[in-house]
Formats: structure tokens, sequence, C-alpha cells
């Protein structure tokens, strides 16, 4: 390479102020920039420039820039997914570094040559080769997460409906004549068979609650009715509530809308109702709603066992459970309903004391006009 690259460093070194708003003003135009603010937006790149110039002044085709340090391009692409850039951009922002680079070049007068043009460009194409590199496996492997516990929050809300299917046919084998061997026969077999979807459940659950992810949530929010939604999700419950000697209430009122998904509420209340019955066997259950200033608050209230106190805090944590084995479950009932209402821009809440049951309340705000 030739001479002039020295001559180069010195200039870099003496507008790294310059190249930095050079750099600032073009990536502040990326739509991921808006929500950074202005050192996190920079993160490693005067760092960067530093190294950068470095290794231009030490004339060497195979210097190594940009692979130490807490803020090199190895963990820049990291923090740029963390942050919502797509991967076009991370490459965009060092492209406008490269231009930086040439204009700062272009107005100093120094004549390069192509070869020490190809050194600048290998220098800043391995930055870019890295962090894209960061960026696109970890996003990988945040997709994979989040369809595995996607898949997990599935399989975990088919266990309630399941268990009322196994429970009716129960029900019907013990009421049907002894004449109607046919049927009974035919039920039991339902009934094994509803039993082997447990258990595949049951070992699903065991592999995939193993995993840590966010699953994204997009409700399809339109008018709902709540007293008739209500009425139907506790008739599909009947015959959970019913083994389980429980008396559950409908006093949401007849007039209250809501505007949400519906089937995305139907499953948050059917955990949160089915943790009232799993920790109030023998009890009451009430659910209720009223109309609030920004929409609706709604409540599911129990006289079970209770809440201890240091559990309230961390009640709706992914995988938080009983520690009495008989009513331990996966840990996931409470933190679904929590992100489903959540993904509704509203709020959870829980008011418990041991031995006095525990109330859960929720809201599901109007949407803003």
């Amino acid at each position: 390479m030739s001479n002039q690259l020295a001559k180069l460093a010195v200039v870099l070194r003496e507008k790294k102020l310059t190249l930095v708003a050079l750099w600032n003003t073009g990536v502040s135009e990326l739509a991921g920039a808006a929500r950074l603010d202005a050192s996190a937006l920079r993160d490693h790149i005067p760092q960067f420039i530093d190294e950068m110039i470095t290794a231009i002044a030490s004339r060497n085709e195979n210097a190594v820039v940009g692979q130490k340090g807490p803020g090199s391009p190895l963990q820049h692409g990291s923090q740029r997914l963390a942050a919502g850039f797509n991967i076009k951009e991370v490459v965009v922002e060092y492209n406008v570094l490269r231009g930086a680079v040439l204009e700062v070049t272009e107005a100093s007068g120094l004549k390069l040559t192509a070869n020490d043009y190809r050194a600048i460009n290998n220098i800043i194409d391995d930055a870019i080769a890295w962090a894209v590199d960061t960026f696109a496996r970890e996003q990988a492997a945040e997709r994979q997460r989040e369809r595995e516990e996607h898949l997990a929050f599935i399989v975990h809300d088919l266990r309630t409906p399941l268990n009322a299917i196994n429970l009716t046919a129960t029900v019907l084998v013990e009421e049907l004549s002894p004449e109607a061997r046919e049927s009974a026969e035919m039920l039991r077999v339902l009934q094994r068979n509803v039993q082997r979807i447990d258990e595949l459940i049951q070992h699903v659950m065991q592999v995939e609650c193993s995993h840590e992810a966010i699953a994204g949530l997009n409700p399809v929010r339109r008018e709902v009715d709540l007293w008739p939604l209500v009425h139907q999700l506790l008739q599909d419950l009947r015959p959970v509530t019913s083994a389980a000697q429980v008396e559950i209430r409908n006093l949401v009122s007849r007039h209250l809308t809501v505007y949400a998904d519906a089937g995305l509420l139907v499953r948050a209340l059917q955990n949160l109702v089915g943790n009232s019955i799993k920790f109030a066997p023998g009890g009451k259950i009430e659910i209720g709603a009223k109309e609030n200033a920004t929409g609706a608050e709604c409540w599911v209230k129990d006289n079970g066992l209770g809440i201890a106190p240091e559990r309230i805090e961390r009640i709706f944590d992914k995988h938080e459970t009983d520690a009495n084995p008989a009513r331990a479950g996966f840990g996931l009932g409470l933190t679904i309903f929590k992100q489903i209402i959540e993904a509704h821009g509203g709020e959870v809440s829980v008011e418990s004391q041991p031995g006095q049951g525990a109330t859960f309340r929720f809201t599901i705000p109007q949407p803003s006009t």
C-alpha cells in the first residue's frame, strides 16, 4: 500500500469529530435510529474509527479491526437487533461510515491508489460481515424461541378443554343404562384417546417450557359483548367446575361491551378461571366487570387458599408455580393471561391474603380516538 495511507490516518484523526458527525447525520435518517438516544445510536462507532485509523496508519493489509471491546461489530449486531433495526439498516450504517471516510479523503486532496481504497473497504466490509452475522444468528434464535413458546402456550391452553371432554365422558358413562354397553365402550375409547393426548401435551410442555422467549401477540380487536362470552366459557367448563365442586357466578353486566380479540380474551379468562378452580376446590368464584374511564375493569374473585405474600410480586412470572406438588403446574397460565391483557394495552393486578382467596383484576381499554 502507498505512503498516502499514513497521511490519510493523520487527516482522519484530525477529522474524527467530522467523521462521527457525518455518520450520525446519515444514520439518523434510518427508521431504527428514531428509537435510540445519541449515545446508544453511536454505540461502538467512535471506538471503531480509532481502530480503523490505527490499521490504516500501519498500512497492514491483514489488520484485524473491531473484534475486541464491548462495542465491537460482533456485539453491535446484537445491540441493533434489540433496538429494532432491520438487517438492511445494519449494512447501511457501515456504508454511511464508508461514505464519510471517502468524503474526508476527497476533501483532504489526497490521491489514494486502488489498493489503498481496497484496504479501507476491506476493513469496513469485515465489520459489516461480523455485525450482520451476529444480527442474523440472534434473530434466527429469537424467532425459534418465539415459535417454541407459542407452541407451548397453545398446548397449555388445550389442557382445560381436554379435561372438560374427559370429565363429560366420565359423567355420561356413569349415567348410561347397563343396556347401552356399545355407547359406554365408545365413550371409554374417547377417554383413552383424550388421556393419550394429555400425555403428549405433558411431554411437549416439559420440553418446551425449558426455553425462554417472549411470545408476540397481535390481537384483532372488535366490540365484544362480555356477558355471553363469559357465559359460554362457563358452560364449556361445567364438567371441570362440577368435578371440583366449585360454584361459579357470572356477574358481568349484560350490557357491557369491550373492545377486544374475543378468542384471546377467552384464552385469558380460561387460564384465570382455571387457576381459581385449582386453588378453590369446593369454593366459590365470581367473574365481574364494570366500565371505567378508559374502557372496562374486569375481575375474577375466589375464596380459595390465597397467595403467600412472597409470591405476589412474581405470581405472573413464567414458570412460577405452587410449591405443593398437588397444585403445581407448568407456571404458564397466569403468564399467558398477563401477556394477552398487555397485548390489548391493559394492565393486570392481584389482591390476596393467605387463606382468604384471591382477586385478579385486569383492564381492557377502549381504542384511542
